[in-house]
């Protein structure tokens, strides 16, 4: 049984003591604050605390130092704690931060009402230590697992949108995101460019040098491009060896200086695997909206880039095609595209 409890206090420090817990005092007395922080220094990790006089002055800091968690006196002369809840209740980044209201009223439907307003939970004053403790410890051991579990669900959505192998977005983000850029460009009238780069020859690179040579050279090309436009702009593996790039507010002329620099960087930059070293080129189609007259829409857009790549293709590779309608013209009937 002492080892079952020697384990559970050891998990409860790791646990309290991961980052240190920032801990909010409120109370009109600075002895009853002074009472609260003798009782939580017990715990390894409930050792950095702030306190505030009044509810107003607590919600300051809230806002200010985001602490771990909060013991609140309920009655406070001025500004009390269901005011102080009531200001807490306003900002949607406080909300997972656990309230533990202290209150001397012995009604229980006021009880009640604090939890209505957004307390996390009551201790009746004046308190019994290990009472306080326990419901601290409680509270903020659910914190740091709601916390975790963002996290997670952070980092899950991260990979649902992300190509694992370039960690550039993934063609369903990339769906998702240029109907949504299209949708800004219809209200606001701006100007949209999509570009599709497609590496030349690159079942050449996969059948002579290995598909973990191939695989370099598609995160290679992938850190070019990202490191080449802008943080507003977005980048997507399309498909295979093929990159879309998403240019918003951007000129038909400032997409095609963009394109035509990020040609030559890919161009002129040597991949090294395994001992083995190689250049390779990119052809590029550019597709843009310039957000006044008839939008087109994402499939019409994806399909000018589509075209003027595979223009790009056919004349010899390793250079820059916009979309215009002559090439609808010419490319009326879709043909397989060059490898």
């Amino acid at each position: 049984m002492s080892n079952w409890r020697e384990l559970v206090r050891s998990r409860e420090a790791v646990t309290l003591g991961r980052m240190g817990a920032l801990v909010l005092v409120v109370d009109d007395s600075a002895s009853i604050r002074g009472q609260i922080r003798g009782v939580l220094q017990q715990v390894e990790g409930f050792d950095d605390f702030i306190e505030a006089g009044d509810g107003l002055q607590a919600f300051k800091l809230m806002v200010d130092r985001r602490p771990d968690l909060v013991v609140c006196d309920l009655i406070m002369p001025v500004f009390d704690g269901l005011k102080f809840l009531a200001l807490c209740a306003t900002r949607s980044e406080l909300a997972g931060i656990p309230v533990i209201m202290l209150t001397a009223e012995g009604d229980a439907n006021r009880k009640v009402e604090v939890l209505d307003q957004g307390a996390s939970d009551y201790v009746t004053k004046p308190f019994n230590d290990r009472e306080l403790l326990a419901r601290v410890k409680v509270h903020y051991r659910l914190k740091v697992l709601q916390d975790e579990l963002r996290e997670a669900n952070k980092r899950l959505e991260a990979l649902a949108d992300t190509d694992g192998l370039t960690g550039l977005f993934n063609r369903r983000y990339f769906d998702s995101l240029l109907g949504r850029e299209l949708q800004r460009t219809e209200r606001y009238k701006t100007p949209l460019g999509l570009v599709l780069l497609d590496i030349d020859h690159f079942k050449r690179v996969n059948d002579t040098y290995g598909h973990t040579m191939g695989d370099e050279v598609l995160r290679n090309v992938s850190r070019i491009v990202t490191s080449s436009v802008r943080v507003t702009d977005s980048v997507a593996r399309y498909g295979g060896e093929e990159i879309a790039i998403v240019f918003t507010q951007t000129t038909p002329q400032g997409v095609a200086e963009v394109t035509e620099r990020l040609r030559q960087r890919v161009a002129d930059f040597a991949h090294e695997h395994l001992g083995s070293n190689l250049k390779c080129t990119a052809s590029f189609g550019i597709s843009v909206c310039e957000g006044r007259g008839l939008i087109p829409n994402a499939r019409e857009l994806i399909d000018r880039a589509d075209r003027a790549l595979y223009r790009a293709k056919r004349a010899g590779r390793n250079c820059v095609v916009p979309w215009t309608p002559e090439l609808d013209l010419e490319l009326s009937e879709p043909a397989e595209r060059a490898p």
